[in-house]
């Protein structure tokens, strides 16, 4: 018996249907057709869109901007250790309408946690939009902002 009848042998002994390919099959073997693309997600663009870079950010508050509000969604206890300038501490589970009664409509409200991982700012922008308010949220939040040299306080 030869090399070449054994592993015909081989390959007629296969169940059918058999994907499975010796490596001198598979190199034989013709490429697979390209899988088509999957469809971009809608929600990841979305999101990405309602972000805002702490450059920019800080060059509203420079200017003097009345019309952005930039809310730390964060515990108390972290606000107080440290903020950005100006921010107003809401913390993302109380947002209601009880809590955002005195805030202005009219204004975009910037939101941030402690980094890219927490997700404090995402609930607590989804929330004021909920509650009608323009909301989005500091790209990185303060971890960003101070890696970007942008100045924080404490109180």
């Amino acid at each position: 018996m030869t090399t070449a009848s054994a592993n015909e042998k081989t390959l007629t002994a296969r169940p059918a249907g058999s994907a499975w390919l010796s490596p001198s099959e598979r190199a034989l073997a013709p490429p697979a057709a390209p899988r088509p693309a999957a469809p971009a997600k809608v929600r990841w663009v979305g999101r990405f869109a309602g972000h805002r870079h702490p450059a920019d950010l800080y060059s509203d508050i420079a200017a003097g901007r009345t019309d952005v509000v930039v809310v730390d969604a964060r515990w108390a206890e972290g606000y107080s250790a440290e903020h950005i300038p100006g921010a107003i501490n809401l913390f993302c589970r109380s947002i209601d309408a009880v809590t955002t009664a005195a805030l202005r409509r009219d204004a975009e409200y910037v939101v941030y946690c402690w980094n890219e991982s927490c997700h404090a700012s995402t609930l607590a922008a989804e929330r004021l939009e909920a509650l009608g308010f323009r909301a989005c949220e500091l790209h990185g939040g303060l971890q960003r902002w101070k890696s970007e040299g942008y100045p924080t306080e404490r109180g």
